[in-house]
């Protein structure tokens, strides 16, 4: 194959938006040509470096639009410094089969413990797996809800939020409060039941929830959604990482000279 051959084959392929087999041309040309290999295993190769590339795309363009707050995976996570957390039982969840029968995660712990971190990893390896994805804090999510009040379209965002698979509500708990807000809440638990996971972190017990949202009733229907199905992580007895981790700050005890 000639020069300008090559350089037809690469404009072909790029106007048939196979921009990567097109970057990849050369060198697996080259690398055919040295190894011997048949043309099946040659357009093999070219397949692997297109699908590869377009796995990795769809990947980062899944974190993007789920808006993780911080880079938090499994592969920084620490397993063993949190004594209280049922290890099997998480490596058990990532695997993701939660997310499948669209059953609830209800993480429990103390400010520090790592419910944030656990939540991250697992939407990050929701992404990977190709689940649609997206993380809200507790008091971002209400506002973004309360804001579609203005112009009648909650029914609209509660049923595009209902059509992903994942929706992590991170730290659960007492909010600056607006009448509309355990409605609202209730609306869009009820819409996702049983058709998107939730994983809601928290460091309030169920118990004091309705002091924490305002409505004794709507608060009861909302934890009973919750609760349906729901798979538990309790770590609320965890140490924090902030304080006791190992970055926490050295605490200094003064004496009396």
């Amino acid at each position: 194959m000639n020069r300008i051959q090559i350089d037809k084959l690469k404009a072909d392929l790029r106007d048939l938006r196979l921009k990567n087999m097109a970057e990849a041309l050369d060198d697996a040309i080259r690398t055919a040509h040295e190894q011997k290999i048949g043309h099946l295993e040659f357009l093999s190769i070219l397949v692997d470096v297109q699908k590869t590339a377009m796995q990795q795309r769809s990947f980062d363009r899944r974190i993007q639009q789920a808006d993780f707050p911080r880079n938090m995976h499994f592969e920084n996570f620490d397993w063993h410094f949190q004594p209280s957390l049922n290890i099997e039982q998480l490596k058990d969840l990532k695997s993701l089969g939660f997310i499948e029968q669209r059953h609830p995660l209800l993480i429990f712990g103390k400010t520090g413990s790592g419910k944030t971190h656990i939540a991250t990893a697992l939407g990050i390896e929701a992404c990977k797996a190709g689940f649609r994805v997206k993380f809200f804090k507790f008091q971002e999510l209400l506002s973004f809800l309360y804001t579609t009040l203005a112009d009648d379209a909650t029914d609209e965002a509660i049923a595009k939020l209902s059509r992903l698979d994942l929706v992590i509500i991170d730290h659960i708990g007492y909010i600056r409060q607006k009448n509309e807000y355990p409605s609202l809440l209730l609306d869009f638990v009820c819409a996702c039941q049983d058709r998107v996971s939730l994983i809601v972190t928290t460091g309030v017990s169920p118990g004091e929830w309705s002091q924490a949202f305002g409505s004794a009733p709507i608060t009861h229907d909302i934890v009973d959604r919750l609760f349906h199905r729901a798979h538990i992580i309790n770590i609320r007895q965890g140490k924090s990482y902030r304080t006791e981790g190992p970055n926490a700050p050295e605490l200094k005890v003064q004496t009396d000279p």
